[in-house]
């Protein structure tokens, strides 16, 4: 995926194995890297949050757009 645009899908798949490994450091290591694990983890949820809010506009945009084309042939016919 080098040279491959990053879909919001790929997105989301790459920053939920991030939250995965933010969630192992928080457990597994010693309190100042818990801590700093869990202000990373603080930002990365609130970008997530942005990221679903996103995928989800965009599935409804997509939705809306077809419904307007199919009426817009339906028109051209009659």
């Amino acid at each position: 995926m080098k040279n491959e645009k990053m879909t919001l899908d790929d997105a989301q798949i790459l920053m939920t194995k991030a939250i995965k490994r933010i969630e192992t450091a928080i457990e597994d290591e010693s309190d100042a890297k818990a801590i700093n694990a869990g202000n990373c983890l603080s930002g990365l949820i609130s970008r997530y949050a942005k990221l679903i809010e996103t995928v989800q506009l965009e599935k409804r945009l997509d939705a809306l757009e077809k419904r307007m084309d199919q009426n817009s042939k339906l028109k051209k016919v009659q």
